[in-house]
């Protein structure tokens, strides 16, 4: 398993043991991946409400797509969601 967040200019890498995925390809899948999906919302100029609204709608298929084939990884995902949250809303508090 791999999840791979892009924030702020960094790759993070969240890892099981099982499987390791490295190198710059999947940076740069990364970014370009980053720059489509904001191009959408710039061409869409969606207002924040529908933009989280959409994103989160793609995230929770991501993660039913995810979790379908890799039903073991379940929890392992879910923490890594409630991690990342906890930093985003804690950097938005501090603004």
């Amino acid at each position: 398993m791999i999840i791979i967040l892009y924030w702020e200019g960094q790759v993070k890498r969240e890892m099981s043991k099982k499987n390791v995925i490295e190198g710059g390809d999947e940076e740069n899948r990364v970014k370009q991946l980053n720059k489509e999906i904001m191009l959408v919302f710039e061409r869409h100029t969606a207002s924040f409400g529908h933009a989280s609204a959409a994103l989160l709608s793609v995230m929770y298929y991501i993660s039913e797509k995810y979790t379908k084939q890799h039903p073991e990884s379940k929890q392992n995902l879910s923490e890594y969601f409630k991690t990342e949250f906890d930093k985003f809303l804690n950097k938005l508090a501090q603004k």
